[in-house]
């Protein structure tokens, strides 16, 4: 394995706990009534072919914008921004400025502290705002890792509450740097950061405020013992839904399912599953199965159902009526071959009283002859 390769598995293991998180965050945030907005920051110590520093922004869960330190200009949706006048590009290159510093300097300060002296090292940062759907700012957060394995600091402030965990790795901040820290992500941070937001859901309102309704199916499937009955629901978006699977209108327990994450389809819509193994002794019973959806596109819940055993019922009935189906069938071409036969001879008898009736009268007028 050459030493890229080796490199490479070594970046995306310290990536792990962080595209976790992310995907933590997402969930939460998702369908609550707010839009969020994401910064995703790494920085790379070592010898790889990644660059330095990479910054991916998310305004709630669509890739909007992507920085790097090799080409040092933002992406914007496959576009490059260059007008320094443009307010948030400012801010943009204000705040990717003041990260990559800030992580820079952090980076220095762990690997000093750990005795970190060779190998690649990679310290990840999440940074962001949410808001309410009435425009107002609900919270501003922080939060990072080192390597993947340590936990590193977070701060957490909505406004009227401020938390700062200092993590385990170095010593944290005393009584004056926190009260500064207060005062600069409530009159710096969270304002650029709220404003930074509206701005893309003004230029992407038609893709993260859209609401794809879904479409909901309950699959049976046969497996050992007995049948695996599933709710999928799919082709729906904002991601956040309520799936829930009944038993003769009582919910299932979620231990009894398996699935329920959110996924996404490939098309800018999500879809999720659950599954509930069904023995064959339970089937028999005729419990009724039910997968009811909720979601911001639908005013009542969506409903599909299904009766354990209705299918044997179904199918004992549909053969008697195949039965029936195939006798009247047969007895109609047997009434219409009698026919035939009937007819066949009845024109056979007239033909020969016709020949009879002939030779007679020509024999009659060789007599007379």
């Amino acid at each position: 394995m050459s030493n890229t390769s080796c490199y490479t598995i070594k970046i995306m293991d310290k990536l792990s706990v962080f595209l976790f998180v992310l995907s933590f965050y997402t969930i939460v945030n998702a369908g609550s009534g707010s839009h969020s907005l994401w910064v995703l920051a790494t920085y790379i110590t070592g010898e790889t072919p990644f660059p330095e520093f990479t910054v991916v922004v998310m305004l709630d869960d669509v890739q909007v914008a992507y920085y790097d330190s090799n080409n040092k200009q933002t992406v914007y949706r496959g576009q490059h921004i260059n007008n320094k006048e443009d307010e948030e590009a400012k801010d943009g290159a204000y705040v990717f400025g003041t990260m990559y510093h800030h992580m820079k300097e952090r980076s220095l300060h762990l690997k000093h502290h750990l005795n970190l002296t060779e190998g690649v090292q990679v310290q990840q940062r999440m940074s962001g705002c949410e808001m309410l759907d009435n425009g107002e700012p609900a919270l501003i957060m922080q939060k990072a890792n080192f390597n993947g394995i340590f936990a590193d600091f977070a701060i957490y402030y909505n406004i009227t509450h401020f938390t700062y965990d200092a993590g385990k790795l170095l010593i944290g901040w005393d009584g004056m740097m926190q009260a500064y820290k207060i005062t600069v992500y409530e009159n710096v941070y969270l304002p650029m950061c709220i404003r930074t937001l509206k701005t893309f859901l003004k230029i992407d309102k038609n893709v993260v405020m859209r609401k794809v309704p879904p479409r909901l199916r309950l699959i049976k499937k046969e497996v050992s013992g007995g049948l695996q009955v599933s709710c999928l629901a799919f082709g729906f978006y904002p991601r956040h839904i309520n799936l829930t699977m009944l038993r003769d209108g009582q919910p299932v327990a979620e231990q009894e399912l398996t699935g329920g994450e959110v996924l996404p389809s490939g098309d800018g819509t999500y879809q999720l599953r659950k599954s509930l193994e069904v023995s064959t002794e339970e089937l028999k019973k005729r419990h009724n199965y039910t997968c009811t959806a909720s979601h911001l596109s639908l005013d009542n819940k969506l409903d599909v159902s299904w009766e354990s055993g209705a299918e044997r019922v179904h199918l004992s009935t549909l053969s008697a009526l195949l039965v029936m189906v195939l006798i009247v069938i047969l007895l109609g071409i047997f009434i219409c071959i009698k026919r035939r036969w009937r007819c066949i001879a009845s024109q056979s008898k007239l033909a020969n009283f016709d020949a009879n009736v002939s030779e007679e009268m020509n024999l009659s007028s060789d007599s007379e002859n």
